[in-house]
């Protein structure tokens, strides 16, 4: 027969378990105790994580707002949300920036020759789609 072995438990207290801790801290939290020093507990977010979450957000309205302008067919309200996927864009644009100039979204320039290369493409494909 095999010899088994069971551990023995000893009958001091148990620390509380994080997840008890937490609903303490998100019950007074709720009640108005200390909600921004339990939100930087359990949100410690670095500003890669944060810059990356916002642009990946402003990519996707942007498609969604593109998506939505295809949809509509009253002026006005394909002027607004063109405003808004134009402001959107910028602000896109702003994070990129930041993220860039801090090393957290390296972009390499591209070579001239296949700027022109594109740019005769386009060109003359717009060409052909005007005649």
């Amino acid at each position: 027969m095999a010899n088994t072995t069971t551990k023995k438990t000893t009958s001091a207290k148990k620390p509380t378990s994080k997840a008890q801790s937490t609903s303490k801290e998100r019950a007074n939290c709720q009640k108005g105790k200390n909600c921004t020093e339990f939100a930087q507990e359990c949100c410690s977010l670095t500003d890669f994580d944060i810059a990356s979450d916002v642009l990946g957000s402003h990519k996707a309205l942007i498609k969604l707002y593109g998506t939505a302008l295809c949809e509509i067919d009253c002026t006005s309200l394909r002027s607004i949300v063109n405003e808004q996927m134009s402001e959107c864009a910028e602000d896109q644009l702003d994070v990129f920036t930041y993220m860039n100039a801090r090393g957290m979204y390296k972009t390499e320039p591209a070579p001239v020759q296949k700027v022109k290369e594109a740019r005769q493409k386009f060109c003359s494909t717009a060409n052909k789609m005007e005649k």
